[in-house]
């Protein structure tokens, strides 16, 4: 005869197996809570496990208690072992660095501008001087030669009309013997020899511009090397611009040193001086 199960027997015995299945599938959440935990654990930044909620269901009645007692003594329900969560032990936090603070800039040296050079004053350079423009040279005046004064040169004071000495056939004079020490007083001559060129005056030019005319005569000591010592106006043109040309130019001539029997005298000449404008 086949046995009979009853219909709430197989209930209760698959009642365990659903709370064994429900939580076998807890223990498996929490080792793979736990193995998160544990592999998040070598990171530096701790995180919290996730919380798993567990919610119990509330089954119907026993069916045993609505047939009736049938077993006074059930099987003991297993108690859900949960398995203990490793503990996680936080990693100390490091330590924050000492940060050494920085040193303070060294003040920068002051710099002392040096002082800029003086500069050096500009050279003054002198205007140059204006150039004296050229004076026109006036014309020399070509003056003709003084006609020879008719007069024999007068050597002696004594009177033309002396008498020959006598004791002489022809009546001239017997060759006199040697004399004395000769006389140093200058002779007046008439005619002068110049040795050289005669000297030109220079025409002032002032007396240019006023067409000033005149002779001057010009009277010079001779001595006996033929320079003149002394020379002074014998006669003046009535200009003194003139007469002073006149003596410059006496003073640059030279003459024939004037001689008696080979013996050299001073002597006094009138040098006349002519100052003639021309067109």
């Amino acid at each position: 005869m086949p046995l009979f199960t009853p219909p709430h027997r197989e209930q209760s015995s698959s009642l365990p197996l659903k709370v064994g299945a429900g939580f076998a599938v807890l223990a498996l959440h929490a080792a793979v809570i736990g193995a998160l935990l544990y592999q998040s654990s070598t990171h530096l930044i701790l995180e919290e496990p996730e919380a798993v909620t567990v919610r119990f269901v509330e089954l119907g009645p026993d069916p045993q208690d609505v047939l009736g007692p049938q077993n006074e003594n059930p099987p003991a329900l297993a108690a859900p072992v949960q398995e203990e969560q490793p503990e996680v032990t936080p990693e100390p936090e490091p330590e924050p660095e000492e940060v050494e603070p920085e040193p303070e800039p060294e003040p920068e040296p002051e710099i002392i501008p040096e002082p800029e050079p003086e500069p050096e004053p500009a050279p003054v350079i002198p205007k140059p001087k204006p150039r004296p423009r050229p004076q026109p040279r006036p014309q020399p005046v070509v003056q003709p030669q003084p006609d020879p004064v008719p007069q024999e040169l007068v050597t002696q004071d004594a009177p033309a009309s002396a008498t020959p000495p006598s004791g002489t056939p022809d009546g001239t004079s017997a060759p006199q013997g040697p004399q004395g020490e000769p006389n140093d007083e200058p002779r007046l001559i008439g005619r002068v020899d110049y040795m050289g060129r005669r000297p030109e005056p220079v025409y002032p030019r002032a007396s240019l511009q006023r067409r000033e005319q005149g002779e001057v005569i010009v009277r010079v000591l001779i001595n006996v090397e033929g320079y003149v010592d002394r020379a002074t106006v014998q006669r003046s043109s009535g200009h003194d611009r003139l007469d002073r040309s006149a003596l410059d130019a006496s003073y640059k001539a030279r003459f024939r040193p004037y001689t008696e029997n080979g013996i050299p005298y001073p002597a006094l000449a009138d040098i006349p001086f002519n100052f003639v404008l021309r067109n």
